[in-house]
């Protein structure tokens, strides 16, 4: 009774509470067609929702709340950190001349491009599961990555597709990942049965991802003579700096929290390649006040991540709104007489976890909204609790990455962007149809839902059809 009282209530009911996510897609959409998406005119789309959602509330002043509510969170304060510090760290390895030697090494020791986007799947998988974070693996592992994959001849779109499908494998698996956590918690499950029995699921989506990022990495690479002529003029010196991103890498492992571990690594990575005689003062921080030129890894770094920080931070206002809206109760309303069958409730669940992601652009957010949504449906049908996880899980680490404002995708461009591999007009909606484990998740899971395989009861002996 308590959280219907405090639901935030619309004009023009169900229509009125639906109509400011529906603006936010729709203006998406526009920029998408437009050829104007990007992280700096993305944020139109979160004012245009946030300003349709205050003004067909019945009580504006609580749809504002709302809306402060959710941008004032922990969990902005903590990406947006992450951020800042991770585009500082995609500078300082450019700028101490890391990646430029790795491409050196590359180059003498014979290694092809074509097979980069491999290697930097199964690195990042493996760094995601250990770490059971696919935000803190993009943060690490792409910096690195990302420009020396291109350096050597890789393909952009495949390197940027192999990290997201990477960094998410792990997501999907990892125990203590907080998807895994919320999937099984939500649903009354054991988390190491949840684990145990997605495992199927996920190795089959990455066998086809290793398979398709062979076959693309040798047929989509590209010549390799620029890569050639840069190793002739580029000293091995900077292969010191890999002792950074190792650091990096072993305190995550260590569980050394994300933000700790990416400020340690930067100061150790800006006093070794001042010693190193790598990096000049200079090039930390420039600035001629006069000239309003500025310039250094810490100012571009930062710079370079302010208009997704801006975007997310809006963005998450409007997730506030929506939750406080009730959308999901709403939609489970209109889906329950639909849901008669097993295969029906199991493909609601999926649906759902569809819409949610596209409403909080988080999966663990999604997870936890619509987690007692689809505990509700799996005990009307005696589903296995482990069962409603896996379907969960899978769809909300799967598709999320295909939601152009969820903050990985985010962090990934900037990236991207930040490292010089791509144009300063690229989307990620280009690089989407690479993101093979995103894809196979998807079609594995709604496989398993039509044909049943892994479909599990908590009484065998009451099975529904």
């Amino acid at each position: 009774m308590d959280k219907e009282s405090n639901r935030l209530e619309f004009r023009l009911g169900m229509f009125g509470a639906f109509l400011p996510l529906l603006t936010l897609l729709g203006v998406i959409l526009t920029l998408v067609l437009t050829g104007w998406v990007h992280t700096k005119t993305l944020w139109v789309a979160c004012l245009a929702a946030m300003l349709v959602a205050i003004v067909l509330a019945k009580k504006p002043s609580k749809a504002s709340e709302a809306l402060l509510g959710g941008m004032s969170r922990r969990m902005v304060a903590i990406m947006a950190l992450a951020w800042i510090l991770a585009g500082i760290m995609g500078k300082l390895l450019q700028s101490s001349g890391l990646v430029d030697s790795l491409v050196w090494l590359g180059v003498n020791v014979g290694v092809s491009g074509a097979f980069l986007p491999l290697i930097t799947f199964i690195v990042a998988a493996l760094f995601s599961t250990a770490t059971g974070t696919s935000g803190g693996s993009i943060a690490a592992i792409g910096p690195l990555m990302l420009p020396v994959g291109v350096g050597l001849g890789a393909s952009p779109l495949l390197m940027i597709g192999a990290l997201m499908s990477g960094a998410f494998f792990g997501d999907n698996i990892a125990p203590i990942s907080d998807t895994t956590i919320a999937s099984a918690f939500t649903q009354g499950a054991e988390i190491k049965e949840v684990v145990k029995s997605r495992l199927k699921y996920a190795f089959v989506a990455a066998g086809f991802s290793v398979i398709m990022f062979i076959i693309l990495g040798i047929s989509m690479q590209a010549d390799t003579s620029s890569a050639v002529e840069l190793a002739k003029n580029v000293s091995p010196k900077g292969l010191i700096m890999m002792i950074i991103p190792a650091v990096l890498i072993f305190m995550m492992y260590k569980g050394v929290h994300l933000i700790t571990a990416l400020m340690t690594s930067n100061a150790m990575g800006i006093v070794l390649g001042l010693v190193a005689g790598l990096l000049k003062p200079t090039d930390i921080l420039f600035a001629d006040v006069v000239g309003k030129k500025f310039g250094g890894i810490l100012y571009n770094g930062i710079n370079g991540m302010l208009p997704i920080i801006m975007f997310t931070m809006l963005l998450l206002g409007l997730v506030g709104i929506f939750e406080k809206a009730g959308l999901f109760q709403l939609i489970l309303d209109k889906v329950s007489p639909f849901t008669k069958k097993v295969r029906n409730a199991e493909l609601s669940i999926f649906v759902l976890t569809i819409l949610g992601n596209i409403i909080t652009a988080g999966s663990a957010r999604s997870i936890v909204a619509i987690g007692p949504l689809a505990k509700d449906l799996g005990d009307r049908h005696n589903l296995a609790p482990k069962r409603n996880a896996n379907i969960m899980d899978a769809i909300a680490t799967g598709t999320i990455m295909f939601v152009p404002y969820n903050p990985g995708v985010m962090l990934a461009l900037g990236i991207a962007m930040s490292t010089g591999i791509v144009a300063s007009d690229f989307n990620m909606i280009q690089a989407m149809p690479f993101f093979f484990h995103g894809i196979g998740l998807f079609v594995v899971m709604l496989i398993s839902i039509m044909t049943g395989w892994g479909r599990e009861f908590k009484d065998e002996k009451i099975v529904k059809k």
